[in-house]
């Protein structure tokens, strides 16, 4: 078992963008289903978000501060130190959430509400 902070570490060090959105959303997955929003996958979201926007220029390194800051941030670093993941990568990658319901019931302050699309 790994922490998301383990696995966005990885993922930023070896700077994998199609690999780190797949993640992200096989993350958010469950909590959608519960009808939650994560809020620091929101966050990465936003960076990515930035790192996308063709008006800003950016270095892998560059993408990868980004990312580390998002990180280094204490409520960010605690949180994701707390997801805790099964990472299965052969054939396919797949993360699982193991803690689903754990986190939401011992941290509601890190949800909100979602509707789904509107």
């Amino acid at each position: 078992m790994k922490t998301l902070f383990d696995i966005i570490d990885r993922l930023t060090m070896n700077w994998d963008r199609a690999l780190l959105e797949t993640t992200l959303n096989q993350i958010a997955a469950p909590f959608y289903k519960r009808k939650l929003v994560f809020f620091l996958l929101e966050e990465f979201w936003d960076i990515l978000e930035l790192i996308d926007d063709p008006l800003e220029f950016m270095t892998e390194e560059r993408k990868i501060a980004h990312v580390e800051h998002l990180l280094g941030k204490e409520r960010n670093e605690r949180a994701a130190k707390t997801v805790m993941l099964e990472v299965i990568e052969s054939p396919d990658f797949k993360v699982t959430v193991m803690n689903v319901d754990e986190l939401i019931s011992q941290h509601p302050g890190w949800f909100e509400k979602y509707d789904g699309m509107t």
